[in-house]
């Protein structure tokens, strides 16, 4: 259990970094928590096309409704969502990823998954699969 845990620190360390990292590519004033806002919102919207409530992201990243407001106010103000009005409720808004901020997500995954790509080359695909499953299986448990 030793090397699970010293493993998935040095993981996590690496990923926040290079979540940072990514956020900056998208837009230079972005930190990593405004990106996992955003991959957050790109989700969710494979089921809300039109926009997402931001008690959905609020909940999805398991954030304090006040700081998810801070983090959707700067990302309006970056340009990279919007508010828009909610068809079920006149009183509500949703939000969305611009046509900028959707591009700029979808340009920094893609250079995501080619990066690893190159870096699982050289694993036998039944390795990189299993990779997979037993990820899915660990963010499950986690979840």
């Amino acid at each position: 259990m030793v090397e699970v845990e010293r493993e998935l620190s040095r993981l996590l360390r690496r990923a926040r970094a290079a979540s940072q990292t990514m956020a900056t590519d998208i837009h230079p004033d972005l930190d990593a928590a405004g990106y996992a806002t955003l991959v957050a919102m790109h989700e969710l919207a494979g089921t809300h096309p039109g926009g997402v409530r931001a008690t959905d992201v609020s909940a999805a990243l398991q954030l304090h409704k006040s700081t998810m407001s801070r983090n959707l106010g700067d990302l309006e103000r970056l340009g990279l969502i919007e508010r828009v009005p909610d068809p079920e409720d006149a009183r509500a808004r949703l939000v969305r990823l611009t046509r900028q901020g959707q591009g700029s997500l979808e340009r920094s995954r893609a250079g995501r998954r080619s990066h690893v790509a190159a870096q699982l080359a050289q694993w036998p695909a039944r390795d990189v699969a299993e990779l997979g499953r037993l990820l899915r299986r660990l963010n499950d448990d986690l979840g």
